[in-house]
């Protein structure tokens, strides 16, 4: 009698293991399949040099697919603060879901909070190397596919950042911004395709197009800017609405 109660005291932790390592296995199985089925975003915190951010795996994911393109969307002024959450009804993925076909949008999102009125492109740069050296691999990501975009605000920051870093992206679009125009030329390698309302009375039409004027001036490989006649700030949606932008990006390489 002793033995055989020994026998099954002994064998309770090993049962447990198994029944927790079958739930976690579960677990994962489920989650991998409602990511493939519907995409999932999730809230990450940044060291004290970064930022925190979201990020956004696309519908048809999984770890053993081939790797994807990341996108990293930067936020304007509205949005400005430490809740990161709130960018989920601010981004990319927000305005695409319902009008943007799946197949064009494959991206891995990465949408960071800055809690001032104003982008750093080293901490920008300093986020994108956290990701890719504890995601990268994780999340199969495409590193020689990685775009940049930005909205009023974060146009500012996708143009400060590309002419700091421009070997860091392969192509940028930048929404109701403006940049440096002494800087427009380190553009010269980095597909840029802008876009602006031409009676935007919060940032204005001159900034964007003075910009892109000067990219071609300096003979850049791709500098184009597309004007909304008679639309004013608020084109975020509109754009980034538009399937056209993701085949865009996606045909550079």
């Amino acid at each position: 009698m002793c033995e055989k109660k020994n026998i099954k005291k002994n064998f309770l932790p090993f049962a447990c293991f198994w029944l927790i390592s079958f739930a976690v296995i579960i677990g994962r199985c489920f989650y991998d399949l409602n990511v493939y089925l519907n995409g999932d975003t999730l809230v990450y915190n940044s060291s004290q040099n970064s930022y925190d951010y979201l990020l956004h795996l696309p519908v048809g994911y999984t770890d053993f697919g081939s790797s994807r393109p990341l996108l990293i969307f930067l936020h304007g002024a509205g949005e400005v603060g430490n809740d990161v959450r709130k960018l989920k009804k601010h981004d990319p993925v927000h305005y695409a879901k319902g009008n943007v076909p799946v197949k064009d949008f494959p991206f891995i999102v990465i949408t960071p909070i800055t809690p001032v009125r104003q982008w750093q492109p080293k901490k920008v740069i300093k986020l994108l190397d956290e990701i890719l050296d504890t995601k990268g691999k994780r999340w199969s990501i495409d590193q020689s596919r990685i775009y940049l975009t930005g909205f009023s605000m974060g146009g500012f920051g996708t143009f400060d950042t590309a002419c700091e870093f421009p070997e860091r992206f392969t192509a940028i679009i930048p929404i109701a911004g403006g940049g440096n125009v002494v800087k427009a030329e380190k553009l010269k390698n980095v597909p840029t395709w802008a876009f602006h309302g031409n009676a935007d009375k919060t940032v204005h039409y001159k900034y964007s197009a003075k910009m892109i004027e000067t990219m071609k001036a300096a003979n850049c490989k791709e500098a184009k800017l597309t004007t909304l006649h008679n639309a004013d700030h608020r084109i975020v949606k509109n754009v980034y609405s538009k399937p056209e932008i993701y085949k865009w990006m996606l045909n550079k390489k």
